[in-house]
Protein backbone atom coordinates (compact mmCIF):
# COMPACT_ATOMS: atom_id res chain seq x y z
CA UNK A 1 0.00 0.00 0.00
CA UNK A 2 2.76 2.46 0.91
CA UNK A 3 4.54 1.49 -2.32
CA UNK A 4 1.27 2.41 -4.08
CA UNK A 5 0.95 5.90 -2.50
CA UNK A 6 4.94 6.63 -3.28
CA UNK A 7 4.40 5.61 -6.80
CA UNK A 8 1.23 8.21 -7.40
CA UNK A 9 3.46 10.49 -5.61
CA UNK A 10 6.32 9.98 -8.22
CA UNK A 11 3.95 10.42 -11.07
CA UNK A 12 1.87 13.60 -10.16
CA UNK A 13 5.48 15.11 -9.32
CA UNK A 14 7.10 14.19 -13.17
CA UNK A 15 3.77 15.11 -14.70
CA UNK A 16 3.86 18.33 -13.00
CA UNK A 17 7.52 19.00 -13.93
CA UNK A 18 6.59 17.80 -17.53
CA UNK A 19 3.74 20.73 -17.68
CA UNK A 20 6.01 23.23 -16.51
CA UNK A 21 8.97 22.67 -18.75
CA UNK A 22 9.85 25.64 -21.06
CA UNK A 23 10.38 24.25 -24.44
CA UNK A 24 13.53 25.69 -26.82
CA UNK A 25 12.73 28.51 -29.24
CA UNK A 26 13.94 26.40 -31.46
CA UNK A 27 10.98 23.81 -31.10
CA UNK A 28 7.92 22.56 -33.66
CA UNK A 29 5.18 25.61 -34.26
CA UNK A 30 3.17 22.68 -35.71
CA UNK A 31 0.31 23.65 -32.84
CA UNK A 32 1.39 27.38 -32.66
CA UNK A 33 -0.85 28.49 -35.10
CA UNK A 34 -2.04 31.95 -34.72
CA UNK A 35 -5.82 32.58 -34.12
CA UNK A 36 -5.34 35.39 -36.78
CA UNK A 37 -3.27 33.45 -39.49
CA UNK A 38 -3.96 36.07 -42.31
CA UNK A 39 -2.55 38.51 -40.02
CA UNK A 40 -5.61 40.87 -40.34
CA UNK A 41 -6.04 43.94 -37.84
CA UNK A 42 -5.48 43.22 -34.00
CA UNK A 43 -6.99 44.91 -31.06
CA UNK A 44 -5.54 45.74 -28.13
CA UNK A 45 -7.74 45.84 -25.54
CA UNK A 46 -8.57 48.10 -21.93
CA UNK A 47 -7.59 45.16 -19.70
CA UNK A 48 -4.59 44.05 -21.97
CA UNK A 49 -5.73 41.30 -23.70
CA UNK A 50 -5.90 40.95 -27.30
CA UNK A 51 -8.29 39.94 -29.88
CA UNK A 52 -8.12 36.22 -31.40
CA UNK A 53 -6.00 34.94 -28.65
CA UNK A 54 -3.08 37.13 -29.75
CA UNK A 55 -0.11 37.09 -26.99
CA UNK A 56 0.43 40.62 -25.48
CA UNK A 57 2.88 42.59 -23.44
CA UNK A 58 3.62 45.92 -22.87
CA UNK A 59 7.15 47.25 -22.28
CA UNK A 60 6.37 51.04 -21.78
CA UNK A 61 4.39 53.97 -23.42
CA UNK A 62 6.26 53.03 -26.93
CA UNK A 63 6.96 49.69 -27.16
CA UNK A 64 5.30 46.31 -26.91
CA UNK A 65 5.64 42.87 -27.35
CA UNK A 66 2.43 40.94 -29.24
CA UNK A 67 3.01 37.24 -29.82
CA UNK A 68 6.45 37.54 -29.15
CA UNK A 69 7.43 40.66 -31.76
CA UNK A 70 8.12 43.40 -30.64
CA UNK A 71 6.77 46.95 -32.31
CA UNK A 72 7.55 49.95 -31.69
CA UNK A 73 5.13 52.93 -32.29
CA UNK A 74 7.04 55.44 -34.03
CA UNK A 75 4.86 58.90 -35.75
CA UNK A 76 1.59 57.39 -35.41
CA UNK A 77 2.56 54.29 -37.27
CA UNK A 78 4.38 50.79 -36.06
CA UNK A 79 7.66 49.36 -37.20
CA UNK A 80 8.79 45.73 -36.26
CA UNK A 81 11.91 46.52 -34.03
CA UNK A 82 12.71 42.95 -32.39
CA UNK A 83 11.74 39.61 -30.85
CA UNK A 84 11.50 37.42 -27.89
CA UNK A 85 15.02 35.55 -27.68
CA UNK A 86 13.80 32.91 -25.53
CA UNK A 87 9.86 32.79 -26.42
CA UNK A 88 9.37 33.28 -30.32
CA UNK A 89 9.28 30.22 -32.49
CA UNK A 90 7.90 29.49 -35.96
CA UNK A 91 6.23 31.86 -37.82
CA UNK A 92 5.74 35.32 -37.66
CA UNK A 93 2.56 36.43 -38.73
CA UNK A 94 2.69 40.25 -38.56
CA UNK A 95 -0.77 42.17 -38.65
CA UNK A 96 -1.22 45.41 -41.17
CA UNK A 97 -3.00 46.96 -38.28
CA UNK A 98 -2.97 46.73 -34.69
CA UNK A 99 -5.67 49.08 -32.50
CA UNK A 100 -3.36 50.52 -29.50
CA UNK A 101 -5.43 52.81 -26.75
CA UNK A 102 -7.91 53.80 -29.17
CA UNK A 103 -5.33 54.24 -31.85
CA UNK A 104 -5.55 52.04 -35.00
CA UNK A 105 -1.90 52.19 -35.72
CA UNK A 106 -0.50 51.14 -39.20
CA UNK A 107 2.75 48.04 -39.37
CA UNK A 108 4.90 50.19 -42.33
CA UNK A 109 8.43 48.98 -41.55
CA UNK A 110 10.56 46.08 -40.35
CA UNK A 111 12.98 47.63 -38.72
CA UNK A 112 17.26 46.96 -39.00
CA UNK A 113 18.03 44.08 -37.62
CA UNK A 114 14.67 43.29 -36.53
CA UNK A 115 14.62 38.96 -36.73
CA UNK A 116 19.08 39.54 -37.01
CA UNK A 117 19.90 35.82 -36.04
CA UNK A 118 16.54 34.31 -35.49
CA UNK A 119 17.76 30.85 -36.64
CA UNK A 120 14.58 29.66 -35.26
CA UNK A 121 12.02 31.68 -38.03
CA UNK A 122 10.59 29.36 -40.51
CA UNK A 123 8.39 31.85 -42.37
CA UNK A 124 7.19 35.57 -42.78
CA UNK A 125 3.93 36.77 -43.61
CA UNK A 126 4.40 40.84 -44.32
CA UNK A 127 1.51 42.31 -44.48
CA UNK A 128 0.46 44.92 -47.55
CA UNK A 129 0.92 48.19 -44.96
CA UNK A 130 4.72 47.26 -45.03
CA UNK A 131 6.82 49.89 -47.40
CA UNK A 132 10.38 48.90 -46.13
CA UNK A 133 12.59 46.20 -44.98
CA UNK A 134 15.45 47.39 -42.83
CA UNK A 135 18.70 46.86 -43.12
CA UNK A 136 20.08 43.18 -41.83
CA UNK A 137 16.43 42.51 -41.05
CA UNK A 138 16.62 38.91 -41.39
CA UNK A 139 20.28 38.31 -41.22
CA UNK A 140 21.56 35.01 -40.40
CA UNK A 141 17.69 33.35 -40.44
CA UNK A 142 18.87 30.39 -41.94
CA UNK A 143 15.92 28.70 -40.98
CA UNK A 144 14.02 30.74 -43.17
CA UNK A 145 12.42 28.85 -45.88
CA UNK A 146 9.40 31.08 -47.33
CA UNK A 147 8.84 34.59 -47.45
CA UNK A 148 6.02 36.78 -49.37
CA UNK A 149 7.35 40.31 -50.39
CA UNK A 150 4.06 42.17 -50.73
CA UNK A 151 3.42 45.26 -53.53
CA UNK A 152 3.08 47.96 -50.62
CA UNK A 153 7.03 47.60 -50.46
CA UNK A 154 9.38 49.88 -51.74
CA UNK A 155 12.80 49.37 -50.75
CA UNK A 156 14.94 45.96 -49.75
CA UNK A 157 17.89 47.40 -48.42
CA UNK A 158 21.36 46.31 -47.29
CA UNK A 159 21.67 42.60 -46.53
CA UNK A 160 18.21 42.64 -45.76
CA UNK A 161 17.80 38.93 -45.98
CA UNK A 162 21.73 38.05 -45.59
CA UNK A 163 22.38 34.24 -44.83
CA UNK A 164 19.37 32.81 -44.90
CA UNK A 165 20.47 29.44 -46.16
CA UNK A 166 16.94 27.73 -45.89
CA UNK A 167 15.18 30.42 -48.96
CA UNK A 168 15.04 29.02 -52.12
CA UNK A 169 12.49 31.33 -53.96
CA UNK A 170 11.87 34.70 -54.41
CA UNK A 171 9.87 37.24 -55.68
CA UNK A 172 10.43 40.83 -55.83
CA UNK A 173 7.18 42.85 -56.42
CA UNK A 174 7.11 45.42 -59.17
CA UNK A 175 6.82 48.27 -56.55
CA UNK A 176 10.36 47.77 -55.39
CA UNK A 177 12.68 50.82 -56.56
CA UNK A 178 15.76 50.21 -54.02
CA UNK A 179 17.58 46.82 -53.51
CA UNK A 180 20.75 47.13 -50.90
CA UNK A 181 23.82 45.53 -51.99
CA UNK A 182 24.29 41.95 -50.70
CA UNK A 183 20.22 42.04 -49.83
CA UNK A 184 20.68 38.36 -50.79
CA UNK A 185 24.32 37.57 -49.88
CA UNK A 186 24.92 33.84 -48.51
CA UNK A 187 21.23 32.64 -49.85
CA UNK A 188 22.84 29.30 -50.48
CA UNK A 189 19.92 27.30 -51.07
CA UNK A 190 18.27 29.92 -53.74
CA UNK A 191 17.50 28.50 -56.60
CA UNK A 192 14.64 30.92 -58.20
CA UNK A 193 14.95 34.68 -57.87
CA UNK A 194 12.17 36.74 -60.03
CA UNK A 195 11.36 40.12 -60.55
CA UNK A 196 7.59 40.86 -61.61
CA UNK A 197 6.88 42.20 -64.77
CA UNK A 198 6.13 45.93 -64.93
CA UNK A 199 9.39 47.01 -62.55
CA UNK A 200 11.28 49.89 -63.98
CA UNK A 201 14.16 49.65 -61.93
CA UNK A 202 14.44 46.18 -61.90
CA UNK A 203 14.40 42.87 -63.65
CA UNK A 204 14.94 39.20 -64.47
CA UNK A 205 15.71 38.63 -68.41
CA UNK A 206 15.40 36.05 -70.31
CA UNK A 207 14.10 34.49 -66.66
CA UNK A 208 17.59 34.47 -65.56
CA UNK A 209 16.62 33.51 -62.08
CA UNK A 210 18.29 36.61 -60.95
CA UNK A 211 18.19 40.65 -60.13
CA UNK A 212 19.29 42.67 -63.02
CA UNK A 213 19.49 47.14 -62.53
CA UNK A 214 17.68 47.69 -65.34
CA UNK A 215 19.43 51.15 -66.01
CA UNK A 216 22.85 49.95 -65.72
CA UNK A 217 22.19 46.46 -66.87
CA UNK A 218 24.65 45.65 -63.82
CA UNK A 219 23.87 42.33 -62.36
CA UNK A 220 23.73 42.16 -58.38
CA UNK A 221 22.15 39.24 -56.87
CA UNK A 222 21.71 35.40 -58.37
CA UNK A 223 21.72 31.82 -57.71
CA UNK A 224 22.88 28.91 -58.27
CA UNK A 225 21.09 27.98 -61.85
CA UNK A 226 21.95 31.57 -62.90
CA UNK A 227 22.25 31.92 -67.02
CA UNK A 228 23.62 35.25 -67.57
CA UNK A 229 22.42 37.11 -70.35
CA UNK A 230 24.34 38.90 -72.83
CA UNK A 231 22.79 42.32 -71.95
CA UNK A 232 24.24 42.45 -68.93
CA UNK A 233 27.36 44.54 -68.48
CA UNK A 234 28.67 44.20 -65.35
CA UNK A 235 28.69 42.27 -62.39
CA UNK A 236 27.83 43.81 -59.01
CA UNK A 237 29.20 43.27 -55.69
CA UNK A 238 28.28 40.04 -54.19
CA UNK A 239 26.48 39.19 -56.61
CA UNK A 240 26.95 35.55 -56.16
CA UNK A 241 28.55 35.81 -53.13
CA UNK A 242 28.58 32.47 -50.99
CA UNK A 243 26.11 30.58 -53.24
CA UNK A 244 27.60 26.76 -52.49
CA UNK A 245 25.63 25.44 -54.89
CA UNK A 246 27.03 27.43 -58.24
CA UNK A 247 29.14 24.95 -60.38
CA UNK A 248 30.51 26.34 -63.31
CA UNK A 249 29.64 30.11 -64.51
CA UNK A 250 29.86 31.87 -68.61
CA UNK A 251 30.10 35.60 -68.79
CA UNK A 252 29.28 36.96 -71.45
CA UNK A 253 31.50 39.09 -73.51
CA UNK A 254 28.92 42.46 -72.85
CA UNK A 255 29.86 41.98 -69.36
CA UNK A 256 33.16 44.56 -68.99
CA UNK A 257 33.88 44.61 -65.08
CA UNK A 258 33.29 41.96 -62.43
CA UNK A 259 32.44 42.95 -58.83
CA UNK A 260 34.80 42.96 -55.71
CA UNK A 261 33.37 39.68 -53.59
CA UNK A 262 31.23 38.68 -56.64
CA UNK A 263 31.83 34.95 -56.74
CA UNK A 264 33.61 34.91 -52.99
CA UNK A 265 32.86 31.43 -50.84
CA UNK A 266 31.16 29.57 -53.86
CA UNK A 267 33.05 26.44 -52.40
CA UNK A 268 31.08 24.21 -55.48
CA UNK A 269 32.68 26.40 -58.33
CA UNK A 270 34.72 24.05 -60.49
CA UNK A 271 35.30 26.13 -63.98
CA UNK A 272 34.45 30.00 -65.01
CA UNK A 273 34.95 31.40 -68.43
CA UNK A 274 35.47 34.95 -68.57
CA UNK A 275 33.95 36.71 -71.54
CA UNK A 276 36.45 39.07 -74.24
CA UNK A 277 35.32 42.39 -72.64
CA UNK A 278 35.93 42.54 -69.18
CA UNK A 279 38.64 44.91 -68.44
CA UNK A 280 38.54 44.74 -64.65
CA UNK A 281 37.95 42.32 -61.68
CA UNK A 282 37.92 43.35 -57.95
CA UNK A 283 39.37 42.19 -55.02
CA UNK A 284 38.65 38.69 -53.91
CA UNK A 285 35.93 38.62 -56.97
CA UNK A 286 36.77 34.35 -56.44
CA UNK A 287 38.63 34.43 -53.05
CA UNK A 288 37.67 30.95 -51.31
CA UNK A 289 36.16 29.27 -54.32
CA UNK A 290 38.01 26.14 -53.26
CA UNK A 291 36.93 23.66 -55.95
CA UNK A 292 38.11 25.83 -59.03
CA UNK A 293 40.22 24.04 -61.22
CA UNK A 294 39.67 25.30 -64.27
CA UNK A 295 39.88 29.57 -65.19
CA UNK A 296 38.96 30.73 -69.06
CA UNK A 297 39.49 34.25 -70.00
CA UNK A 298 38.95 35.20 -73.60
CA UNK A 299 40.49 38.72 -73.14
CA UNK A 300 43.53 39.12 -75.38
CA UNK A 301 44.41 41.49 -72.70
CA UNK A 302 44.41 40.09 -69.16
CA UNK A 303 42.45 42.36 -67.00
CA UNK A 304 43.26 44.14 -63.97
CA UNK A 305 42.79 42.73 -61.00
CA UNK A 306 42.41 44.62 -57.57
CA UNK A 307 45.84 43.52 -55.92
CA UNK A 308 46.69 46.60 -53.60
CA UNK A 309 48.41 46.51 -50.67
CA UNK A 310 51.38 44.02 -51.33
CA UNK A 311 48.71 41.88 -52.50
CA UNK A 312 46.47 41.33 -49.60
CA UNK A 313 43.63 41.90 -51.58
CA UNK A 314 43.38 38.51 -53.77
CA UNK A 315 41.49 37.79 -56.48
CA UNK A 316 42.01 34.57 -56.90
CA UNK A 317 42.62 31.97 -54.04
CA UNK A 318 44.83 29.19 -54.88
CA UNK A 319 45.69 29.68 -58.17
CA UNK A 320 48.92 27.11 -57.90
CA UNK A 321 46.33 24.37 -58.10
CA UNK A 322 44.06 26.53 -60.79
CA UNK A 323 44.83 25.99 -64.64
CA UNK A 324 44.50 29.19 -66.83
CA UNK A 325 43.27 28.75 -70.64
CA UNK A 326 43.92 31.71 -72.52
CA UNK A 327 43.48 32.54 -76.74
CA UNK A 328 46.18 31.30 -78.68
CA UNK A 329 48.89 33.71 -78.78
CA UNK A 330 48.21 35.57 -75.46
CA UNK A 331 50.18 33.39 -72.73
CA UNK A 332 53.17 35.75 -73.02
CA UNK A 333 50.78 38.52 -71.99
CA UNK A 334 49.08 36.81 -69.17
CA UNK A 335 52.67 35.00 -67.78
CA UNK A 336 53.96 39.12 -67.08
CA UNK A 337 50.60 39.86 -65.10
CA UNK A 338 49.25 40.13 -61.52
CA UNK A 339 47.36 37.85 -60.72
CA UNK A 340 47.67 35.78 -63.39
CA UNK A 341 51.37 34.62 -63.89
CA UNK A 342 50.48 32.50 -60.33
CA UNK A 343 48.44 30.02 -62.09
CA UNK A 344 49.42 26.55 -62.08
CA UNK A 345 50.27 26.53 -65.89
CA UNK A 346 48.75 29.36 -68.55
CA UNK A 347 47.29 27.11 -71.56
CA UNK A 348 46.60 28.10 -75.31
CA UNK A 349 43.60 26.41 -75.94
CA UNK A 350 40.74 28.68 -75.28
CA UNK A 351 38.30 29.01 -77.67
CA UNK A 352 36.39 33.06 -78.42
Amino acid sequence: MKTNKLWNILMMLVFALSASISFSSCGSDDDDESDNPKGDNIVIKEDGTASGGDVFTAVDDKNFFLNYIKYTIVDSHLEVTGYDKVAFTGKAILPSTIEYKGAALQVKKIRNQAFSDCSCLTSVTIPNSVTSIGKYAFYGCSGLTSVTIPSSVTSIEWGAFYGCSGLTSVTIPNSVTSIGWDAFEGCSGLTSIKVEKGNSNYDSRDNCNAIIETNTNTLFAGCKNTTIPNSVTSIGDCAFSRCSGLTSVTIPNSVTSIGGSAFEGCSGLTSVTIGNGVTSIGGYAFKDCSSLKDVSCLAKNPPSCDERDNYRYTTFDGTDKILLHVLPGCKSAYSYSVPWLRFKAIIEDAKG
